[in-house]
């Protein structure tokens, strides 16, 4: 095949984990689906765990980079039906995708259990689009933080099998009329 990128490498290795999941995705496998040595890809990642981390975050990346960049800061009075409604295109995005691939989804709930650090970034990255969004500035976010723990069981894929029930929605306007205290401080 020649010269290989992330890109490619990445595509290659979904397509390992998909046909024979986490336990069949081995360098040397991803290698044969690129017709490249396995040593080629220690040129881009040191061992397996290098590249699944790189793996997960570039897909993350994918998701929520989008998500993110909606982020706008409105006028004071229409602050709070903009969080909502990002909020509402978080959830939306983040189930879409991780429902549209489970083999991913599966490694990645299996890293966060490793790694906890994954998901404190991604809450972090979520909480300052929040205090954004709202014109806050709270000590270490705490608003945000706040809204998005609250708001955890709609967005991340822990929770993926509870999803399908057909309150969902009606409870995440539940959850977000609960929320109103905070919001209105």
């Amino acid at each position: 095949m020649g010269k290989i990128n992330d890109e490619q490498i990445f595509e290659a290795a979904q397509t390992v984990l998909m046909e024979k999941g986490d336990a069949g995705l081995r360098m040397t496998a991803i290698a044969k689906i690129l017709d490249v040595s396995h040593a080629a890809l220690y040129k881009h990642f040191k061992n397996r765990e290098a590249l699944v981390e790189a793996l997960i975050n570039d897909w993350l990346l994918k998701i929520d980079q989008p998500i993110l960049d909606q982020a706008v800061r409105m006028p004071v009075e229409a602050r709070i039906d903009s969080l909502h409604d990002w909020l509402q295109t978080l959830v939306q995005q983040r189930q879409a995708a991780f429902r549209a691939d489970p083999a991913l989804t599966q490694l990645y709930v299996k890293k966060i259990s490793q790694q906890s650090e994954i998901m404190n970034d991604e809450l972090t990255a979520f909480s300052n689009k929040v205090e954004y969004i709202m014109g806050w500035d709270t000590f270490r976010q705490q608003r945000g933080i706040t809204i998005m723990m609250a708001f955890t069981y709609f967005y991340h894929p822990y929770f993926m099998n509870k999803w399908d029930d057909n309150l969902i929605f009606p409870l995440f306007e539940s959850t977000w009329l609960e929320l109103s205290p905070i919001l209105e401080l």
